[in-house]
């Protein structure tokens, strides 16, 4: 089956809503097109059922279904958009993996879903950068990014995202799990059209040449992690963290192609973390390497 690109599925559930409709079920065509699913039809004067027309209801109803689900892989990225569309199917009263109809509502709800888990991750990943800001002691803390916090805490920051009290809800975490919170938002919410933007931008990229994109050129997630990895860097001298540690923990969350075969994933690793750490350095004073001696 044709891929089809979530717009469609978000145009075909508009106009359901609009109709007051959200219960209209759909259908992917060959063609790739959306259309409304009838429980039955005509043919020749005989009531004929979709099961017949369509070979197997079951298997439309699986396709269908996977056609949404990969539309919104496509769209946020693997972690998000099945997390999107897991949730559209719970919220909606379906079970993950059973075959049933694709309704507009189930379209709906996955893509309010990604869209607004996206823009929190977002959010709080800036909150953290700010929460440094003002306390730059926790910057000095060994290995920051590098070492891992505890996963339930981190689990309970990104969960109560959503807050408005920031700072109570980081009230007696530790830096390792704000920067786990942090790693996460940004591995978890990437999606598949900002990672192949930044992937061009890597494989244009010539050290010699120096022509790295502009800062602002790059998803706003990649922006605040540069950030926020020159903020760490400009303490390494204490925390032992510089652009190419960073780039070890960010650099492949920020630079993959999940089409490669592993041979070459490793190449495009050693390749995107040099980029990463060219995004960093550029970021810092023109005398770092004189007040910190750089990795060999």
């Amino acid at each position: 089956m044709t891929n089809i690109s979530l717009s469609h599925f978000q145009s075909a559930a508009e106009s359901a809503a609009i109709s007051g409709n959200l219960n209209q079920k759909l259908t992917v065509t060959d063609g790739g097109d959306l259309q409304t699913r009838e429980a039955s039809s005509t043919l020749a004067g005989k009531l004929v059922s979709w099961h017949k027309l369509s070979s197997s209801e079951g298997t439309a109803k699986a396709q269908d279904q996977g056609a949404f689900r990969t539309a919104l892989q496509d769209k946020f990225g693997k972690e998000l958009g099945e997390q999107a569309y897991k949730h559209a199917c719970t919220a909606c009263g379906y079970t993950d993996g059973k075959a049933h109809s694709l309704t507009a509502e189930q379209i709906t709800t996955g893509i309010d879903f990604a869209v607004r888990h996206k823009h929190e991750a977002e959010a709080q990943n800036k909150s953290i950068i700010e929460y440094f800001k003002q306390n730059p002691e926790q910057l000095l803390t060994v290995g920051l990014t590098r070492v891992n916090g505890s996963k339930n805490e981190i689990n309970k920051l990104i969960a109560n995202r959503t807050s408005q009290d920031f700072d109570n809800n980081v009230h007696g975490k530790v830096e390792h799990e704000l920067a786990g919170a942090f790693k996460q938002n940004l591995r978890d919410n990437m999606s598949d059209t900002e990672l192949a933007k930044v992937l061009d931008f890597v494989k244009s990229y010539d050290p010699v040449l120096e022509n790295l994109p502009a800062l602002n050129g790059l998803p706003e997630m990649v922006q605040d992690t540069v950030k926020f990895s020159a903020m760490i860097a400009n303490k390494a001298d204490v925390n032992k963290m510089q652009p190419s540690n960073l780039s070890i923990v960010f650099g492949p969350n920020v630079v993959k192609d999940d089409s490669l075969a592993p041979m070459e994933q490793i190449g495009l690793i050693e390749v995107g973390n040099k980029f990463f750490a060219a995004l960093v350095e550029r970021e810092l004073p023109d005398d770092y390497y004189l007040r910190i001696p750089k990795n060999d």
